[in-house]
């Protein structure tokens, strides 16, 4: 997936909602942030058998614009984002005769956010993302479809800690129906 149309989106977006930046008061609508966790997947291995693996350690870097908060009943406050995001993984063991894959990606995802009280806040992401690294000892890439939700605690108004469960499924490609699972705990800077 090129970086440009990813690039311009972002870009685009940014500079559409620059005018509702002056509700956040003296913070900025952009923040950034990144975990560690473990990420598990599985995918096709020819024949009927998936292989299934588990790294020894991944990490996620993302970076986003929020729009203005809004209402959608009484008491509530939603905030709505969009999000890029990077992944990578460890090395992750297959069977003995299958080797060892990693893996990487990058995508693109909107996210809405519930503040539940002063501190705490609930969130939901959607988008697209490719998924490329080493398979079986070949190297593969492939675009799909990913999903997340996750927690963040603020500490300040600047500093949150998060954490977050994603799930990436490829849909195209060599690595057509790989399923990888994400789990990482982290923090995030409200600019």
């Amino acid at each position: 997936m090129p970086t440009t149309p990813l690039l311009a989106a972002f870009l685009l977006t940014l500079f559409s909602g620059a005018a509702s930046a002056a509700s956040y008061g003296d913070t900025s609508p952009l923040y950034a942030g990144g975990g560690a966790g473990r990420m598990q997947f599985s995918a096709p291995c020819g024949g009927a058998e998936a292989c299934k693996g588990q790294d020894n350690g991944s990490a996620k870097v993302f970076a986003g614009f929020n729009f203005a908060p809004f209402s959608a009943w009484q008491g509530s406050e939603l905030t709505s984002s969009v999000e890029l995001v990077g992944y990578r993984s460890g090395k992750m063991s297959l069977a003995r005769e299958r080797g060892a894959a990693s893996l990487r990606g990058a995508g693109l995802s909107y996210r809405i956010s519930s503040r539940e009280t002063d501190a705490l806040s609930v969130h939901a992401r959607a988008g697209l993302a490719r998924l490329s690294g080493k398979f079986d000892g070949v190297s593969n890439a492939s675009a799909g479809v990913t999903g997340g939700l996750g927690m963040a605690y603020a500490l300040d108004k600047h500093l949150s800690l998060t954490a977050d469960y994603d799930v990436f499924k490829a849909g195209v490609g060599a690595l057509a129906r790989t399923h990888v699972h994400l789990l990482t705990f982290g923090a995030a800077w409200k600019f």
